[in-house]
């Protein structure tokens, strides 16, 4: 299979751990570790066999990426640019902290290639910000921003999460407002996920915090959608929202099942019919690559059934839907023919309509997204498709 494919860098370092995260981080390794993990990803690149097609995304994500020496994040795309070329519509980004952001890191990303910054803003109430174990404040945001501009880079996403814990509709409306006045290029709008084990999980169980009620977060949500699509930002996905030109090419390989290479402690990499991940402890990846051990911990091997589930989820989540075309190319067959009752079911209950030749969720739809996703997950085949 030819055509688009991308890669996602794991940096695992922090600072300290947001109170909601579930990611695959650590705190407290210095930088003569983050040398070390540099150079088991630069090694285990170099082993990689690469997908067919054309590069069209490097994705620094973590942890906080740009805690580590930016010159770090160089190396790995130049050891990118030694097994392919980089076409000049590669898109690569850096997430970044905005506590962790200097004049310095900016000028050398950018004499490194990268061209587009993930900030991670969350909210701008300094309290919500400290509740979250956020290293930044409010005006840390605004001063990173600002600094990303005078240093040339022209597409910035920001990050920004609903539903925290005493958040109320004018907080929220005030941190949509404030965002907007950034001008940002990209925005991803998440609802707070309580992930088992965290610490939000265990102060909420404890009593300690609330959530806003189920119908202050859909207001949340409508409210912020509106507000951005009246600046010019569109929804292109459920949480994502972009001026045109600017939706993030990393995204869409996942949301359109395209490959992907993952590097790092416990990434996670895709090729059409497989998935699979590398071992999570940051020590136990530096040894096996340093010793020649293949990383990979373990892997799944897709039917063509779970493929095709897989393939509609993730692609009603955005704004165009489903290509009927595209899915019949992909996999020889309509997806009325492969799923038949379920569309009754889903268009009976007001959660996805048909246009020309396309799937779309509708507004109640998007808003029960994972009802959706989960009728197709549990849907049976209505043929019999080849693996």
């Amino acid at each position: 299979m030819s055509g688009e494919w991308g890669l996602y860098v794991h940096i695992p370092f922090c600072q300290a751990r947001c109170t909601y995260c579930d990611f695959n981080t650590v705190t407290g390794m210095g930088e003569d570790m983050h040398e070390r993990y540099v150079k088991a990803l630069i090694q285990e690149l170099a082993e990689e066999r690469l997908p067919d097609g054309s590069l069209a995304s490097i994705y620094f994500g973590g942890g906080t990426p740009s805690l580590v020496d930016a010159d770090l994040l160089g190396a790995v795309i130049d050891q990118v640019r030694l097994k392919t070329a980089l076409a000049p519509r590669t898109e690569i980004t850096v997430e970044t902290n905005p506590g962790t952001v200097t004049a310095e890191k900016l000028s050398r990303w950018a004499q490194a290639g990268v061209n587009r910054l993930s900030i991670g803003a969350q909210a701008l109430q300094n309290h919500h910000l400290s509740a979250l174990n956020r290293i930044h404040d409010a005006g840390a945001i605004q001063d990173t921003v600002s600094l990303a501009r005078n240093h040339g880079f022209s597409n910035i996403s920001l990050d920004a999460i609903y539903g925290i814990p005493g958040q109320t509709l004018t907080e929220w409306q005030a941190t949509v407002t404030g965002l907007l006045a950034l001008s940002p290029d990209h925005l991803s709008l998440y609802a707070l996920m309580v992930e088992e084990g965290t610490p939000l999980q265990k102060s909420l169980e404890r009593g300690e915090q609330r959530l806003p009620l189920g119908d202050l977060v859909a207001d949340m949500a409508d409210w912020a959608e509106k507000a951005l699509t009246d600046q010019g930002l569109m929804p292109y996905e459920i949480s994502n929202y972009a001026r045109p030109g600017f939706a993030s090419r990393h995204n869409q390989l996942y949301w359109k099942l395209l490959p992907y290479l993952a590097l790092g402690a416990g990434a996670h990499a895709y090729h059409p019919g497989r998935r699979w991940w590398n071992v999570r402890g940051v020590r136990r990846y530096m040894e096996m690559v340093e010793h020649g051990q293949d990383p990979v911990d373990g892997e799944e091997i897709l039917t063509a059934a779970e493929e095709m589930r897989e393939y509609l989820w993730l692609g009603l989540r955005q704004w165009v839907g489903v290509s009927v075309p595209a899915f019949s190319e992909r996999f020889g067959c309509h997806p009325k023919e492969a799923f038949g009752p379920v569309w009754l079911s889903l268009g009976n209950m007001g959660l996805v309509a048909w246009h020309d030749s396309r799937i779309i969720l509708t507004e109640r739809g998007r808003d029960m997204a994972n009802v959706v996703a989960r009728a197709l997950v549990d849907a049976p085949l209505a043929l019999s498709v080849s693996p």
